[in-house]
């Protein structure tokens, strides 16, 4: 998670709230991912997966204005594992082996030289150039490197999860993150971005220069107009360029799933960052909202509450501005109104539809976890506008027990809601 005002000449560097959140945010993925992972795998015996942290630090960290010493990236890293290893094995037989790979990596050589230091003090010096591998270079520099010890480690499944807690906003071009996926078909990629430095200082000579750096295209996501046009013209105009911003990003990425939430809290405005998570699959990209939900105190969302969440008018936020989509109560009760609504619109104007393809088309446009998605179909079919059945036609009523493989369908009798003519 280096910064280039970070110094470990002396000691621990200083860190801010906000990068806890993020290391927060990443602790609570990983448990998940592993209790995901390795849920009904009956006859597993190992768990391989490589680990990535391409701004990684120093590893240990004085909470600014205080002495208080807390863990960096790597470390919480490490000690994420074995907490998914022990709530994993905890009432299995034959425990599951985790072999899990590690790659720290950083252009700053205090950092590396002290994370050095500060593993061997914990105890992982023997795991050093073994399962735990340091560089001291540009990420960037590296991919060609790193993902050769990802199919080394997996060579079939190329199962890696990259941490890039990037300082600003040029340092992880798209080009880059469309080789990870192209050539490691299980990656994810968890990509922070200041986003409002961008939004605030930008005018066309740095969008220019921004769109070149990260290979997308901001101007085409702008419609063909000048940011100083926008400026003057738009009341939203930071909503608006952020939206363009994100949009050309995805779409340049080439990640079939993701999430574009902000950081928000002590140190971090009104949500100056967004954390986004690239994946190739719905799985992992439920998981993801899953630890927004629970760490709502962190995070806020500027756009819907239903479907279409991402809604130009919608995504960004101002700096002004004092709402937003908090993931609370207040948030969930919003999801969940709209979602009735919705929900019942698209299977009344797509038919008969496994709930996994309906939540895989619709959920990068929802802040709604797959749970939600189904406490929602619950609701529907109670007022019998929706039946979902098993494959083997075994009717579903209750939330709980609705799976991926379940079939969603319009009841034959409906009481609220008509097909939608357009969605």
């Amino acid at each position: 998670m280096s910064k280039r005002h970070y110094n470990w000449d002396e000691g621990p560097a200083i860190i801010d709230e906000h990068s806890i959140t993020k290391h927060q945010v990443l602790v609570d993925y990983l448990i998940r991912y592993f209790d995901q992972r390795t849920r009904n795998s009956r006859g597993r015996e190992i768990f391989k997966l490589t680990l990535v942290d391409g701004f990684c630090g120093g590893g240990e960290y004085y909470l600014r204005g205080t002495k208080t010493l807390v863990l960096g990236s790597p470390l919480r890293m490490i000690e994420a594992v074995e907490s998914a290893k022990q709530l994993v094995n905890l009432d299995r037989k034959k425990p599951i082996i985790f072999d899990i790979q590690f790659v720290f990596i950083d252009k700053n050589a205090g950092a590396i030289k002290y994370l050095r230091k500060a593993l061997t003090e914990r105890g992982f010096g023997a795991a050093l150039d073994k399962t735990i591998h340091l560089l001291h270079a540009e990420f960037a520099e590296t991919a060609d490197a790193v993902l050769s010890k990802v199919r080394s480690h997996t060579p079939r499944a190329h199962k890696v999860l990259f941490f890039l807690d990037q300082y600003g906003y040029r340092e992880v071009p798209a080009s880059l993150i469309r080789k990870i996926f192209t050539q490691a078909n299980n990656a994810e990629i968890v990509l922070t971005f200041h986003v409002s430095s961008f939004a605030t200082y930008t005018n066309d000579e740095l969008a220019a220069k921004v769109s070149k750096t990260l290979q997308i295209d901001i101007f085409d996501r702008l419609g063909g107009r000048s940011i100083e046009d926008i400026k003057e013209s738009d009341a939203d105009w930071r909503r608006f360029i952020q939206a363009a911003l994100y949009d050309a990003l995805v779409v340049g990425c080439g990640a079939s799933f993701f999430t574009p939430f902000f950081i928000r809290g002590k140190g971090a405005g009104h949500g100056e960052y967004w954390l986004v998570h690239l994946s190739q699959h719905h799985r992992a990209q439920d998981v993801m909202k899953s630890v927004h939900w629970r760490l709502s105190n962190h995070f806020v969302h500027y756009g819907g509450a239903g479907l279409n969440m991402l809604a130009p008018h919608t995504m960004g936020f101002l700096q002004d501005f004092d709402g937003g989509f908090r993931f609370d109560d207040v948030a969930r009760g919003r999801s969940d109104e709209a979602l009735t609504q919705q929900l019942a619109e698209f299977v009344f104007a797509r038919g008969a539809m496994k709930f996994s393809a309906i939540f895989s088309e619709t959920c990068n446009g929802s802040p709604a976890s797959a749970e939600m998605y189904k406490d929602v179909l619950e609701k529907l079919i109670s007022s019998r506008d929706i039946e979902v059945q098993s494959v083997e036609g075994k009717p579903r009523y209750l939330a709980r027990y609705i799976v991926d493989t379940d079939i969603v369908r319009p009841a034959r009798q409906l009481k609220l809601f008509l097909p939608a003519q357009d969605l």
